[in-house]
């Protein structure tokens, strides 16, 4: 995988998760109509909102610091310690 294939790989991911950030706000801002045990369920919904709002934030930041970190490693280094996370966490599943 070359430097430009990771680059439109995370714009792509950046996108996506632009437009699901998008469409969440858009979930949220919708009017609630009902009782009031569909306003708990709103209540509920809005709770989730932000909670999603959140991580969507923090994977915005940490999208753009793999940007900017993989400017800075070669790829093959980069591959290397892909690799050795993804061996050391079979090795730690298959202890448990």
């Amino acid at each position: 995988m070359t430097d430009k294939d990771i680059r439109s790989e995370i714009e792509e991911l950046k996108a996506q998760l632009a437009s699901l950030s998008h469409a969440g706000e858009q979930g949220a801002g919708q009017p609630a109509a009902g009782g009031a045990p569909h306003q708990a369920e709103v209540a509920e919904d809005a709770g989730a909102g932000g909670w999603l709002r959140d991580i969507m934030k923090q994977a915005e930041e940490l999208m753009s610091g793999l940007d900017l970190q993989l400017k800075d490693v070669p790829a093959k280094t980069a591959l290397m310690i892909f690799a050795l996370g993804v061996l050391t966490g079979r090795l730690l599943s298959k202890r448990e």
